[in-house]
């Protein structure tokens, strides 16, 4: 089997709060975000042999050398001396889950499953990064009980031609509001995620999808949607350089949505830290 394949990091402590995750890239999306930051895995192909991938992935979990994208690992590779092995064990932190993004990873609903069962045979925790524009996948790899934490990124309110202007495309905010209520009801923890930039969302739209949350949490009591993240956005490479939203404003953005919720839905605020140099 060949996967659209995108790239590998081998260890964030970004995507999963709590977990120190790998991150396996596929290629491919439908929607065409003005501030993409990986807007080079929206189109292209780079067809790799999935046992290619499942190799990388076991030799980083396991900590050996990586093996050569040939597909092919020679016993040499795989030996460390001591000095290395000591190096390995005091600077690099247990991975201890996988997480799929891209591009949108539901592009490819088969290759999700293998690496998904990948990842539970090494005792990994699973994540989906996902935009919610293909429910129809969503549903149908939650049904395979693969996926333990879902990553729901919100553009901006729900409604059209709103929702086309934040994604490029026509007539999504529908579906990404399917696939919220299947996240909601099928009781998979849940992370819903709005990038904030200076143009979208503001803070009136953040209170409208809050107010959504508190209401689709309500009617799904079995939910387990842990919380709503602000994140502040940034340029991505080669974009018109823009200043970013302050933290004091983000901070406010989620005093507004929580006034709105009460204590019915948590929001967390997550910046670029600011680096102070000195000589």
């Amino acid at each position: 089997m060949k996967v659209n394949f995108g790239g590998i990091v081998p260890l964030s402590t970004v995507d999963w709060l709590g977990r120190a995750a790998m991150v396996v890239f596929l290629r491919g999306c439908p929607l065409r975000c003005p501030h993409c930051h990986n807007q080079m895995l929206q189109t292209g192909e780079r067809m790799v042999a999935l046992h290619t991938i499942s190799s990388r992935i076991v030799s980083e979990v396991k900590g050996f050398s990586a093996a050569p994208w040939s597909g092919t690992i020679n016993e040499q590779s795989l030996q460390i001396n001591l000095e290395d092995a000591s190096k390995r064990a005091s600077s690099k932190p247990f991975v201890n889950a996988l997480v799929l993004s891209g591009g949108e990873p539901l592009l490819q609903i088969e290759a999700c499953s293998r690496l998904f069962r990948l990842a539970r045979s090494l005792e990994l925790a699973t994540g989906l990064e996902t935009s919610g524009c293909i429910p129809e996948g969503l549903e149908k790899l939650l049904a395979k009980g693969l996926v333990d934490k879902i990553f729901l990124d919100l553009k901006t309110s729900l409604y059209e031609p709103l929702y086309e202007k934040a994604t490029g495309k026509a007539g999504v905010a529908a579906s990404v509001t399917e696939s919220l209520e299947i996240c909601l009801k099928s009781g998979v923890a849940l992370d819903v995620r709005c990038t904030i930039f200076p143009d979208m969302p503001t803070i009136s739209q953040l209170v409208d999808i809050a107010g959504m949350l508190c209401r689709l949490k309500a009617h799904y009591p079995d939910n387990r949607l842990d919380s709503m993240l602000l994140q502040q956005g940034t340029p991505r490479e080669g974009e018109a350089r823009f200043e970013p939203v302050f933290v004091e404003s983000l901070q406010e953005m989620a005093r507004a949505c929580e006034i709105n919720c009460g204590t019915k839905l948590n929001v967390r605020i997550r910046a670029a830290p600011k680096i102070a140099w000195k000589n």
